[in-house]
């Protein structure tokens, strides 16, 4: 796993996320030009290959999760696996962004609503995303300004309550849609929230870290779990199997 310099919540969420499985998680840490980012783009310093040579070596890691679903939106899908293949070749790669996208596909989600805590650059960007990729944002809201969100801290420590919030004002506000995302993978939020909120809500709720644990156990090859994720999302278990 490579999580953000900033972030104090992504790697623990993951870690728990997985926890039900047999696989050992390696933890490494990347910063980036915030000034760049915050204009829209993703420069990592150091660079991958530095980054990803402090995993450990050989067949002990078979796949890379990058934890940063902003930073993927910047780059692109492609783009980022290629710089990822380029620095470390051979493995599975995934992000949220890439994960999301991955599951919306796979359960024919293709109209969404989108709560982010992204400055009005990257919360922009994230339509023509996921646009890309088959999948609409009939609606969308960042809490960046109203909430003053400046740091990954500020957005670990926006409570679920208000998450729960916002998600309803954009429901009663969205013409039809297929599911709800939450992104960021610096937003609080368990899988069981997620499923309390799927089921209250009546539409599934999914969010960064979550849909990425997702994603690594169907690369891993652990779909019993991949699929109890799924099923408590409220997403047809049939589909996850696919």
């Amino acid at each position: 796993m490579i999580a953000l310099s900033t972030d104090p919540v992504g790697e623990g969420a993951f870690k728990a996320e997985m926890a039900g499985s047999h696989t050992r998680i390696f933890t490494t840490r990347v910063s980036y030009d915030k000034e760049n980012h915050k204009a829209g783009g993703f420069i990592p310093i150091p660079d991958w290959k530095i980054v990803l040579a402090t995993l450990p070596p050989g067949d002990l890691v078979k796949l890379i999760a990058f934890s940063c679903t902003s930073a993927t939106i910047a780059l692109g899908n492609e783009t980022l696996l290629n710089q990822l293949s380029a620095a470390r070749p051979g493995l599975s790669y995934t992000s949220p962004g890439i994960a999301s996208v991955v599951m919306m596909q796979r359960f024919a989600i293709k109209r969404i609503a989108l709560l982010t805590p992204y400055g009005a650059t990257l919360h922009r960007a994230s339509t023509p995303y996921f646009a890309r990729h088959g999948v609409q944002v009939v609606a969308s809201h960042s809490l960046s300004h109203p909430m003053n969100l400046i740091t990954d801290d500020d957005i670990a420590r926006v409570p679920v309550d208000r998450i729960e919030t916002e998600l309803k004002a954009l429901l009663a506000a969205a013409p039809p849609l297929d599911a709800l995302f939450v992104s960021c993978a610096a937003f609080s939020i368990r899988r069981s929230d997620l499923s309390r909120l799927s089921h209250a809500l009546g539409y599934p709720v999914l969010a960064s870290v979550n849909a990425m644990a997702w994603h690594a156990l169907d690369l891993l090859g652990d779909h019993r779990l991949r699929d109890g994720m799924a099923a408590e999302l409220n997403l047809p278990r049939a589909e996850a199997q696919a």
